[in-house]
């Protein structure tokens, strides 16, 4: 999975979400995202995640209603 395209519609946001889910990537977003994918993802790929997840914030009211 990429992390480098910006979201910028809640329906983009949302699939994001769903993404994450379906490749076992899903975490609580407010947990430490170098913590949980160090070792796993370079450091480019944990800096463009951190802007998704931003992004998720922005986009969207609830963002964690999507993980479930």
């Amino acid at each position: 999975m990429e992390f480098n395209k910006k979201l910028t519609s809640p329906e983009k946001a949302k699939q994001f979400i769903f993404d994450l889910k379906k490749n076992s990537l899903d975490f609580h977003f407010d947990d430490d995202i170098e913590d949980i994918f160090k070792g796993q993802f370079t450091q480019l790929e944990i800096n463009q995640l951190k802007k998704r997840i931003e992004e998720l914030f922005i986009l969207l009211d609830d963002p964690f209603k999507y993980l479930v």
